[in-house]
């Protein structure tokens, strides 16, 4: 009798052992699969890219300064090219087609275009592009980064500090938002530096939005 209790013993301690080291085995198993499926939405980036115009998008935003009146539209990309290598961006050229300018906030667009267009503002019969190009790079944590970029617009170039751009890889997808003094490259009227009725002035700052969306 105590032979039986014994091998019966025995025959369950190893069939439990058994047990264990096929359940951690479908365990690993299991790791094994959620870390390569983790995988899968990785993106590698080498080489240059261009950028798609189609999808890629400046906004444009403008204020009066003394009341709370402000327009607001979009402009097109005409072509742009992002430089990779370890999957970090090494260099950045965009150019726009100031030709596009269309205005969206559904008050006096026609009107308003065309004057955006002509020599009070941005002249585009004279300057059809405007051109952004990145010089330096500021890695702020894994997506974001600090860009120092030259900025022409009307034949003039200033640096421009981009502070929070937006890197989204697996998206193929850079986003921005800053302001630029459009004084500085020649754009002077009605600023509040020339305007004769100061509640007619209008805000020197000119704010962006840029999304910029790359292609395979």
């Amino acid at each position: 009798m105590k032979r039986t209790i014994i091998l019966f013993t025995l025959i369950t301690l190893c069939a439990f052992n058994s047990c264990k080291d096929e359940t951690k085995t479908n365990q690993d198993n299991l790791l094994v699969v959620k870390n390569e499926t983790s995988k899968e939405g990785d993106t590698s980036l080498d080489g240059a890219f261009e950028i798609n115009v189609e999808k890629s998008i400046v906004n444009w935003k403008g204020s009066m300064l003394f009341s709370f009146g402000e327009h607001y539209g979009t402009v097109n990309f005409k072509e742009g090219t992002l430089e990779f290598k370890n999957n970090e961006i090494t260099s950045g050229t965009f150019v726009v087609d100031m030709n596009t300018i269309v205005n969206t906030d559904g008050e006096y667009s026609e009107d308003l275009v065309n004057h955006l267009k002509n020599e009070d503002f941005f002249e585009v019969e004279k300057f059809p592009e405007a051109k952004l190009e990145f010089v330096n790079f500021e890695k702020v944590d894994d997506n974001r980064l600090k860009i120092d970029a030259n900025l022409t617009i009307k034949d003039t170039t200033k640096p421009v500090v981009l502070y929070n751009v937006d890197f989204l890889p697996n998206e193929k997808k850079l986003y921005t938002k800053f302001k630029i003094d459009r004084t500085d490259f020649g754009i002077n009227y009605s600023s509040k530096g020339v305007s004769k009725v100061k509640d007619y002035a209008i805000s020197d700052a000119v704010e962006l939005e840029v999304e910029v969306y790359f292609k395979d």
